[in-house]
């Protein structure tokens, strides 16, 4: 009851802080019509500051596997009997094959059928842009898993910015999810098969322009996870809440350079890894061109444990964006820190984790994507407990290309691989997948 409590006061806080703000500044000044800001959405937590001043990182995703989500523009629609619909719904059946689907050393193989529905509404004007997805799918397996026969895959996502004055924008991104296949993408989720479980990230900002230069800008973000497997519970399920404040100087046009602050608190619902974290960070935003943009972050961050101790160690997360034409487009992210373990008997682990997302159509009709994820952590042993526990190292692989042929404007066939691997200084924990799949995508 004391941590329900403790995490229901933090997020008062913060919604207190958050609507502080609005009110005073919109007291200042008198809310008038502003030009639109940039459009488009990214998906990774560290855009620019350009980007997530318009545009909410971690943009409202909602897609399910062997589906991909409609593109949503973020332009303003409904201009007249001929526009575009804001709403788009794709729809998806698969089938493939799957050579270790309990991600384990025995390789228990077997066929699978995957059907998804995946909703999305855009909705832009030149003060508020909204973009609203929400999807529901699901792969039942032939063969016997090791806990049940089928996969859920549940996913929303919302992202608003909101001109509320010539100078203060706010803005917020929620993304949730009920899945049981493990998220590399995902740094607090674990990498293998542990049943069903739920997590959101929850970002929500104010951008304050005090000059032509000068603008700062205050965050909250939540994170939570949480196992339905008791066993994987007593040790993974938790709360985190993270503050932050950037100081933002736009040195020229093209470049921003960035100080900033955070403070974090993680509260477990049952492991004793409570935490509190101060991080205290650099950076900068830069164009090199209208294609081109990246973000990067360096510091340090101070960790305090209630029962195990400290730590201390360097922080860094940047992000590169690269439209190489109509055709191309990449993005590149990368983190190092200090992250929550995945493990029962460790404290910590500091993890360096790179991603690669890439488009690249071929003609009109046929188009390819590829993910490519890979990560290194390093487990720092737990002294707290009545057996100390050893440190060790693991890397961990997903690769995944996908390539669609359009038969006609709503209807596409697609064909896919993919591919995890897990190497690690335990072996009961390394294991390695493949998945093929094949299938149709129907949009309306």
């Amino acid at each position: 009851m004391k941590k329900l409590a403790t995490q229901r006061t933090f997020c008062a806080i913060a919604a207190l802080l958050f609507c502080a703000e609005s009110q005073i500044v919109r007291g200042q000044e008198a809310v008038t019509s502003t030009t639109s800001s940039s459009t488009g959405t990214t998906s990774s937590s560290a855009t620019t500051a350009d980007s997530t001043a318009n545009t909410p990182s971690s943009a409202a995703t909602a897609t399910t596997s062997s589906a991909e989500t409609p593109a949503i523009s973020s332009q303003p629609s409904g201009a007249g009997v001929f526009s575009r619909s804001p709403v788009q719904i794709l729809a998806s059946i698969s089938g493939g094959y799957d050579d270790n689907i309990n991600t384990a050393s025995s390789h228990e193989q077997s066929a699978f059928t995957n059907g998804s529905v995946v909703l999305a509404y855009d909705f832009g004007n030149p003060r508020l842009q909204l973009a609203l997805n929400a999807g529901a799918g699901g792969t039942y397996y032939y063969e016997s898993l090791a806990n049940q026969n089928y996969d859920i895959d549940l996913r929303g996502g919302l992202g608003i910015t909101y001109k509320a004055a010539p100078r203060l924008t706010l803005g917020s991104s929620i993304v949730i999810a009920y899945l049981t296949e493990p998220t590399f993408d995902y740094a607090g989720g674990l990498n293998r098969r542990n049943g069903n479980y739920f997590y959101t990230t929850d970002k929500f900002f104010a951008l304050y322009a005090w000059t032509r230069r000068f603008s700062t800008k205050t965050s909250y973000t939540l994170d939570a996870l949480n196992y339905d497997n008791a066993s994987i519970a007593a040790f993974a399920n938790r709360v985190e809440n993270t503050f932050g404040n950037e100081f933002q100087y736009q040195v020229v046009p093209t470049t921003k350079l960035i100080g900033e602050y955070r403070f974090g608190i993680v509260t477990y619902e049952h492991a004793l890894r409570d935490s509190t974290t101060h991080f205290v960070l650099a950076g900068l935003d830069h164009t090199f061109n209208p294609r081109l943009s990246a973000s990067v972050r360096g510091g340090a961050e101070f960790r305090f444990y209630e029962a195990d101790g400290d730590r201390i160690g360097p922080y860094f997360e940047g992000n590169l964006t690269y439209a190489v034409g109509k055709r191309t487009s990449v993005s590149w992210t990368n983190r190092y820190g200090i992250e929550e373990p995945d493990v029962p008997d460790a404290q910590s682990r500091t993890t360096f984790r790179t991603g690669l997302q890439g488009k690249y159509d071929f003609t009109s009709r046929i188009s390819s994507r590829l993910a490519a994820y890979y990560e290194h952590s390093d487990y720092r042993g737990s002294v707290s407990s009545s057996v100390p526990s050893m440190p060790f190292a693991e890397d961990s692989v997903d690769l995944e290309l996908t390539l669609r042929y359009a038969l006609a404007r709503y209807l596409r066939i697609e064909a896919g691989y993919n591919h995890a691997e897990i190497s690690s200084d335990m072996g009961s924990r390394e294991y390695s997948r493949n998945r093929y799949f094949g299938g149709l995508n129907f949009t309306f």
